[in-house]
């Protein structure tokens, strides 16, 4: 068994180093690949303490992003690993995953739920889309920010990678996010499309639940009440995926508080769970973190009635946005499993994060 962990970007090493500590601290005995293309001589010095972690530098010719995900893992099971797991760079362990997902086959392989914003039904609209035999219908859309290959899917990840490098794929890379058509939107979509199809509707999948599996943190659906009052009795699911908005990317001044969702965003961002495990880390990563102090008001008094808790953390914030939810249901405005709008929502924050970077 191995672990995969890729990142082309040097604006992300923090959230390398706060991956590579928690596993370090959770999952000692588990060799790590780091594809880090971008890691100078102070990165590669402080990666000594780590002798479990194999640093690769070489870049994939041509492949930038989420798209090296294929590469990576096909690289490492041809070279004769029998077990991968992907975690993303933005992810953080807060236990040993092995034990938390428990036994699993070598046909089984583990993916993610995706958040609930932007998630609805994928009623195997993307095996269509791409023209493939309809095998199964999933539940909702996938996300890869964990996935777990092993030799028996080779045949997946090889198509997955020829599917990422077909004309119509590339094009639509070059569109806006807006223009982006839903199967063709970026990896875990073409993923989603091969294994609903007939071709790969045997294989087995562990789909890793939001709020018991994972936290996808993305906006104010990212920890919902429900996952709250669960992670507050049985603890923290293994992963804390930290989508879109970055805690070390966020500005060192808080929004006007009139401006009241900008502001909120921004607490929720300051009180992340992410954040509650980086902490632990504050004195092993050998870079500033004066982002992980609250610095707006709502979220010091968050904090602290937080009393040490990442679930109860940010729960009046979970509370408004539940009570917001009833509202428009009861009103017949829920409109979160619409595709057409969840797929708008996603565009617009994924321009937000471009024109940040």
């Amino acid at each position: 068994m191995v672990i995969c962990v890729a990142e082309d970007r040097q604006s992300e090493e923090i959230a390398v180093k706060l991956l590579l500590l928690s596993l370090s601290r959770h999952c000692p005995d588990v060799p790590v690949d780091l594809f880090f293309p971008p890691a100078n001589a102070q990165f590669q010095q402080w990666l000594q303490q780590f002798p479990q972690v194999k640093l690769r530098t070489t870049e994939f010719s041509g492949v930038s992003g989420w798209n090296v995900k294929p590469y990576a893992l096909l690289l490492l099971l041809e070279e004769g690993q029998d077990e991968v797991w992907w975690i993303d760079a933005d992810v953080i362990v807060s236990r040993d995953f092995r034990q938390a997902i428990g036994t699993l086959t070598d046909s089984t392989l583990v993916i993610t739920e995706e958040a609930l914003y932007g998630q609805y039904r994928d009623d195997s609209y993307r095996a269509r889309a791409w023209g493939f035999e309809v095998g199964r219908v999933l539940p909702f859309n996938l996300n890869t920010a964990v996935v777990r290959v092993t030799a028996a899917h080779l045949p997946l990840v090889r198509r997955w990678r020829s599917l990422l490098e077909t004309e119509p794929y590339q094009q639509a890379q070059k569109l806006p996010f807006e223009a982006k058509p839903f199967h063709l939107f970026g990896d875990q979509d073409v993923l989603t499309a091969l294994l609903a199809s007939q071709e790969f509707a045997d294989i087995p999948l562990k789909i890793l639940e939001r709020g018991t599996g994972i936290i996808q943190y993305f906006g104010p659906a990212g920890f919902t009440l429900k996952e709250r009052v669960t992670c507050a009795i049985e603890g923290l699911p293994p992963f804390i995926h930290c989508q879109r908005e970055k805690p070390w990317r966020k500005s060192e001044s808080p929004p006007d508080w009139r401006d009241k969702r900008r502001y909120l965003e921004y607490v929720q961002v300051e009180v992340s769970p992410y954040s509650y495990l980086a902490t632990q880390y504050k004195n092993q990563v050998d870079a500033d973190l004066e982002w992980l102090k609250p610095r707006s008001n709502l979220g010091h008094f968050l904090q602290i009635s937080g009393l040490g808790s990442p679930a109860l953390t940010g729960m009046p914030i979970a509370l408004l946005y539940s009570l917001s939810r009833l509202y428009k249901k009861l009103m017949g405005k829920d409109d979160r499993f619409n595709p057409a709008i969840a797929y708008q929502f996603v565009c617009q924050q994924q321009q937000q994060d471009e024109q940040k970077e």
